[in-house]
């Protein structure tokens, strides 16, 4: 990833370096402009551009509910492309909306399956046998699911359950082939995503999942106080967050989970102000809270059990909040290798479902 200058540049002058330095390098896209009202803020791009398909092409569905509307991408993983929440009889996006060309976003939000997150130098070890997954050298990132095509099984005004099978793909990037279905559905004042991941290998997997929601960190004006809420346990020391002893340099945990520091306990809601997040946390308890209080908008988050970790970003020079519930814990697969405990990965053997789901209720003042 290029790394974003700071500071003194404008706004046109930034992006004419960027894009300068990008065609006499010759190197792929990977960082973006994201337009924020008046302003502009960097952030990183969700995926190589290269991959990318045009968002012309994704296809979009929208659901909608008297408080609720969402477009999701059955072209892209079954991805939401927008979010939004009605207040006052106005429609205010709680997401970017990546269907809009100057956000340079592939999603909102995206379901990451069947593991999340990292794996590191994509190699891990399982039940005694070595795995090697493609894309290594960038630590295998988000499962394989998030830029296939999804087949449409049902569709309604208010509910989208889209269906992948691996076995439709021939670079399915994991040892075990899948099936997976995912239910979107918005009634009243509540998004629901149900999940189901059935391991169709010969032998038992090592299964994870999680969601990968960003949200806009100022919804009525650049600046606005953004709060989370969420109770967690343990930390999973990357070097990334403040408050955190040093990590690795590839920003990946190394050995077992540890105590919540308090400089990151959000078990009450508080203003996230300058602190820099980066970080999963272990012992989640389901339930994450994200606030507006200028702007009158509070989503709460509530999750099936088996949704034990949290992974938060939330750098303090971007106008996004990602708040991602996720089953195991980044690298998750190689804690478990090493008999740390708390690494979220769950055994799944052949022929069998697991089940997960995801909720967002929304409340506006």
């Amino acid at each position: 990833m290029i790394p974003v200058v700071h500071g003194g540049m404008s706004a046109r002058g930034l992006l004419l370096a960027a894009v300068t330095l990008l065609h006499v390098s010759g190197i792929p896209l990977t960082c973006s402009l994201i337009f924020v009202g008046a302003t502009f803020s960097p952030i990183y791009w969700v995926g190589s551009a290269a991959a990318a398909a045009p968002a012309e092409d994704a296809d979009p569905v929208e659901i909608q509910s008297d408080r609720f509307r969402v477009a999701v991408t059955p072209a892209r993983g079954g991805s939401i492309l927008a979010m939004a929440v009605k207040r006052n009889g106005e429609w205010i996006d709680v997401t970017p909306d990546a269907r809009l060309p100057e956000t340079q976003m592939r999603a909102a939000s995206w379901l990451m399956l069947p593991y999340s997150n990292r794996i590191r130098d994509g190699k891990f070890t399982f039940e005694g046998r070595e795995y090697t997954l493609a894309n290594a050298k960038n630590h295998a990132i988000h499962g394989d699911v998030r830029n296939r095509p999804w087949k449409v099984v049902e569709r309604t005004p208010q509910r989208l359950v889209l269906e992948f099978d691996s076995a439709t793909v021939a670079d399915f990037n994991w040892p075990w082939p899948i099936l997976a279905r995912v239910e979107i559905e918005v009634e009243g004042d509540q998004l629901v995503q149900r999940l189901k991941l059935e391991n169709r290998g010969d032998t038992t997997m090592p299964a994870g999942f999680g969601w990968h929601p960003y949200f806009r960190r100022w919804l009525s004006r650049d600046g606005e106080p953004v709060e989370l809420q969420f109770r967690v346990t343990r930390i999973h020391p990357d070097g990334s967050a403040d408050g955190l002893p040093s990590g690795n340099a590839d920003g990946l945990p190394d050995g077992p989970s540890l105590p919540l520091p308090a400089e990151l306990d959000f078990s009450k809601s508080r203003p996230l102000g300058d602190l820099r997040l980066d970080a999963c946390f272990g012992g989640f308890d389901g339930r994450a809270e994200i606030g507006w209080p200028e702007s009158g908008v509070r989503l709460f988050m509530e999750c099936s059990p088996n949704v034990t970790h949290l992974v938060c970003f939330a750098p303090a020079d971007r106008p996004l909040v990602a708040v991602e519930p996720v089953a195991n814990a980044t690298d998750g697969v190689n804690l478990l290798a090493t008999g740390a405990e708390h690494s979220g990965v769950i055994p799944l053997p052949s022929g069998k479902t697991l089940d997960a789901s995801f909720t967002i209720r929304a409340v506006v003042d």
